[in-house]
Order: structure tokens, then sequence, then C-alpha cells
């Protein structure tokens, strides 16, 4: 038998080699805006999240949710694979985006995926950009410009902050018990442009939320799941809260932020917070069961809030796993006085048949 050149077996070498070094180590350095905006490419997974409400000219309402998810391969094996590949051997940056409508006029609900598999991308390391095909988000001139579009709708967003970035721990940094991660929001931005509903072009404007977290993300494990309450009231503050569950059982880390008027922030405990299911739902497609109804109270901001779904069946079948992504109304008392205003809750581990095994 013939031995292998020295030089072929480097160039195998070299070539199954991951050009991007995922840093495990707890952050330390604080966050720096707008530049963070940016993709990271020491980061295991990274995201950017958007979610809003928005009315079109004619009187119609819609939610709508763009995700853009960014994950270095070089420790995950290729899903659907009869062996085990290492994952960078078929794409080392996976780029995977979901873009869902919640039509609440015709009482429909609908999602989409795009991923980069075969398709051009980009996550720009320098300024904020991130594109998959036709879909994108990008900085310009202090907005955010979002498009989306599948079979029956699209958009084409203009998103202006309306507050600086809240950061959900000091420096922007989080510690969720799981993992300890970078993770701040733009909780107020006014939305403006246009929503392609069933082949009819609509001017809309409204409010959007949007995250942005990234780091070594140890959420993203077989028997991890979350809840996740993005809310914005009509006097004009917003809270955010999480609960992290490791086989079903709440992390004691879990907890949230509060946004006053002026844009200051305030951490909230898991001790801080309430919250209780009142109602639930099974989807017809996954037999899923999810909470549909919430009661929330944080005793130190004198706030109590009803949660309800705008539409019940909000349900994303999609890659990776499946989850629940909703609008929500929101009404109750802060302070004593009457507040109303709507949000966006994420339910995530529910359909246990969906994991993120097929990675490991």
């Amino acid at each position: 038998m013939r031995r292998m050149s020295p030089i072929i077996l480097l160039v195998l070498i070299v070539s199954c080699t991951p050009k991007y070094m995922i840093d495990h180590s707890k952050p330390v350095r604080p966050l720096d805006l707008p530049r963070d905006d940016a993709a990271h490419y020491t980061a295991h997974t990274e995201w950017w999240y958007y979610t809003g409400h928005l009315k079109a000219d004619d009187g119609t309402e819609y939610g709508f949710e763009v995700t853009f998810f960014k994950r270095l391969t070089s420790e995950d094996r290729a899903p659907a694979c009869l062996f085990r590949v290492p994952g960078h051997w078929i794409k080392e940056v996976a780029m995977l985006g979901h873009f869902a409508v919640t039509d609440l006029d015709r009482k429909k609900f609908k999602a989409s995926e795009v991923n980069n598999l075969a398709r051009r991308w980009k996550a720009d390391p320098d300024r904020y950009h991130v594109l998959i095909d036709g879909w994108s988000a990008e900085a310009r001139d202090g907005s955010h410009i979002v498009r989306a579009s599948m079979c029956g709708y699209s958009v084409d967003l203009k998103l202006t902050p309306d507050k600086a970035a809240a950061l959900h721990g000091p420096g922007g940094i989080v510690e969720k018990g799981v993992n300890t991660n970078y993770y701040y929001s733009y909780t107020s931005m006014r939305a403006e442009g246009t929503i392609t509903a069933k082949g009819k072009r609509k001017t809309v404007s409204g409010k959007a939320w949007m995250d942005h977290e990234f780091g070594p993300m140890g959420l993203v494990a077989k028997k991890i799941g979350w809840d996740w309450f993005s809310i914005q009231l009509d006097n004009n503050t917003e809270l955010m809260l999480y609960l992290i569950k490791d086989n079903d059982a709440i992390v004691p880390q879990s907890g949230g932020t509060y946004v006053d008027t002026e844009g200051s922030t305030r951490h909230l405990l898991l001790s801080d917070i309430q919250i209780r299911e009142t109602a639930t739902w099974k989807s017809p497609k996954t037999g899923a069961v999810y909470p549909a109804d919430w009661i929330i109270s944080v005793k130190p901001l004198d706030l109590r809030l009803r949660l309800k779904p705008m539409l019940a069946e909000q349900e994303l079948t999609l890659n990776p796993v499946t989850y629940w992504e909703g609008a929500v109304t929101v009404d109750g008392a802060a302070g004593g006085k009457t507040v109303t205003g709507r949000g966006y809750v994420e339910l995530v581990g529910y359909d246990k048949k969906s994991s993120f095994e097929k990675f490991k």
C-alpha cells in the first residue's frame, strides 16, 4: 500500500480544521454599542430577534416576527446524517431566518424559514448587516431596516429606537444559570413601512422590539426550555421577563428587566416576579400543550398584568425546534393606575419530540 504524501495529509487536516474558534469563557468586556450590534465570530450562537405590532392604513392589524440565527458549527454534528459528521464540514457558519405574521383580521397565522446552506448570506462583523437570500436586517442612519417575505406576506420596515438599548445585566452580561451571555434589547422602536398581505401592499405604522443575544449559549441543549415575555405598556414603560427551565425546573437565575419612561433599567430577580398560567392550548399539529393565558405580578413595581394571546394558534413548526411565539394583549394596573399594552410571548421546550439533540 502506498503511503499518503505528507503534503496531501497536511492539506486534508487544514481543510477539516475550523476557521473560527468558539470562545467558551465567561464574558467580561462590557458591551460597546452600536459596534456590538454587528456579528461576532467567537460566539457559539447569536441571534437578532424582532417582534412587533403593525396597523395598516386600511385599519387592518398584524403581529410580526423576523429573526436571524447564526451558529458556529465546529462543535456540532451535522443533522440528518447517517454517520457522525462534524457540522463545519457541511457549513461552518450556519444561518437560519424565521418570519411569521399574525393576521388579526383574517385570524390566520403563517410562518416560514430560510437557511444559508445554498443561498447567499452575510453576517457582517464590522457593521450591523445580516442577510439570507432576500431577507435582511441592517443599521442605517440610526434605524434598522428589516425585510422578509414568504408566500402570502412580506414586510419592508424601518424600525427606529425611541430609547437607548436596555442592557440585561451589568455591561450587558447576563447570567441565566445554564449560560452567561451578552444580552440587550431595543424595547421601544417606532415602526413604519409596508406589509404585503395576500397580494395587497399596505402602508403600516406601529411599535417593535428587538433582542440581540450572543455567547456560549448553553440554552441550546437537549433539556432546556424557556418562557420569555416582552411587554410594551401604554405608559411608555417596558418589561422583559424570562423563566429558564432545565428539565422543566425553573433555574434560580431567571428574572427580567424593567425599563422606565426615560430608558433607565431595573434588574428583576426571580423572587420579584410571579407568573401564573390560567389556561392552556393544545396544538393540533404537534400535540404540545402550551400556556395560553397569564397573570403576572411584579412586587417591587406594584405591577399586575394579564396577558392573553391575540390568536391561539401561533406555533412555529420550523427548524431547529418547534416553539410558540405569539402576539398578546396586556391589561392590568401599575401603581394603582390602569394600564394596557401589547407584547410577545415565546415558549420553547413544550414539544417534547422536538429538541436540540439533533446537533449533539
